[in-house]
């Protein structure tokens, strides 16, 4: 079989920058090879393409070009023929289509968090303030692209590096021309500069970033803030009785780790704003991290009793039952969330765990599979493929045929 086939490849010289979103290094060296291109560590006179990867940033750690980009382009300008391109053209040129279909891949919020390694609670804060926004959203349960929230996440740790947005900006714009995902990081990169770091104006005037740290406003008025009595940290960025501020709060604090006072926030925000859906969902989970499981289970009750579509709140509730023992309820839950949403991954492991620990094996696995059509990459996709593994090279029952 010629390996080539596939491939119109054969005899390019390529460079990789950045990193990759659908393989490693190693593997993508391979992949290469076999379709018989060189893989150069960086691109020279001789470099036909320069794939840039789609997982993370698209600039270095500086936030100006990478090496390999300022070396490619300095090869054009010497009118060379060196293409930048992005990793989905890539994959397309190698015939790895599943692989692009997974780059294209919808995740929920919770799936991103995990697949990224950063608390759901911060994905939420981005999501808030508009640095990410959903690509879909089927009865509030978001799906974000991964390029989208992997940017996002780069982007925000070159802000808190002290990188200035002018000069990420500078950097995304020279690659404009080149990558349709460049004019999309502008967008994101359009919010840090318009929020700064995300801050909230406390009751006294001050700003205080979301972990209620105090930043010096020098906009502000030079008149001196009265003094705020007994008010912890976090407490001091809540403005008075607005529902609003008290559920950023709770979101921050959350976020830090601080979360009898995310618990505090949460139902400050449901007593000055009457009781919300996305409240009673949030301080349930809280609640729930915390091991007040009956307390978390009333307050994911409440969210879905205000929402009755309210997806991922039935999912969370049916986790909830099944660690109280309600074993019952919680599959009724999780079936309910996938009644509302069949495509909804964390759902189906959820039942699938449930069903096994109820004794029903045939059923855990028809969930476990419909787990793995929606996400197939993750950490809990291996453990999935464990469990079918187990339940394969388990003995048949004594009524087996």
């Amino acid at each position: 079989m010629d390996v080539h086939a596939h491939t119109d490849l054969a005899g390019i010289e390529i460079a990789l920058t950045g990193p990759l979103a659908s393989m490693d290094r190693e593997e993508a060296r391979r992949r290469i090879a076999a379709a018989g291109a060189t893989l150069v560590a960086a691109p020279g006179e001789r470099t036909g393409l320069l794939v840039v990867g789609q997982g993370g940033a698209l600039l270095g750690d500086d936030g100006k070009l990478t090496a390999s980009l300022r070396t490619a382009r300095e090869l054009r300008a010497r009118g060379l023929a060196i293409r930048i391109v992005d990793e989905d053209e890539l994959l397309a040129r190698l015939g790895l289509d599943e692989r692009r279909d997974d780059l294209r891949r919808l995740y929920t919020l919770t799936q991103l968090a995990r697949i990224l390694d950063v608390p759901v609670s911060r994905v939420r804060v981005w999501m808030r303030n508009e640095l990410i926004r959903p690509v879909r959203v089927v009865r509030r349960l978001c799906f974000f692209d991964f390029a989208q929230v992997a940017t996002a996440k780069a982007l925000a740790a070159l802000t808190r590096e002290g990188v200035t947005p002018a000069r990420i900006r500078r950097s995304l714009e020279q690659l404009r021309e080149w990558l349709p995902d460049a004019e999309r990081a502008l967008a994101q990169l359009e919010t840090l500069e318009r929020d700064g770091p995300l801050l909230i104006r406390t009751a006294d005037g001050a700003l205080a970033e979301t972990s209620g740290q105090l930043r010096l406003d020098f906009a502000a008025p030079a008149t001196p803030a009265p003094a705020v009595p007994d008010a912890p940290p976090t407490r001091l960025a809540a403005a008075g009785k607005n529902a609003d501020a008290w559920f950023d709060l709770g979101l921050a604090a959350e976020e830090e780790g601080l979360l009898d006072e995310a618990v505090d926030a949460y139902e400050r925000a449901l007593a000055a704003g009457g009781p919300q859906p996305e409240v009673c969902f949030n301080l349930g989970n809280v609640l729930y991290s915390l091991e007040r499981g009956a307390e978390a289970a009333r307050s994911l009750r409440r969210a879905v009793e205000l929402d009755a579509e309210y997806v991922e709140a039935w999912n969370n509730l049916g986790v909830v039952l099944g660690e109280l023992d309600r074993v019952p309820e919680a599959i009724r839950a999780l079936r309910h969330a996938l009644a509302l949403e069949p495509a909804y991954a964390d759902a189906h492991y959820n039942l699938a765990e449930t069903l096994a620990a109820a004794g029903d094996p045939a059923g855990a696995e028809r969930h476990w599979r419909a787990y793995l059509e929606h996400d197939p990459h993750s950490s809990w996709a291996a453990h999935v493929r464990t469990r079918l593994a187990g339940l394969e090279a388990a003995p048949p029952g004594p009524d087996a045929s």
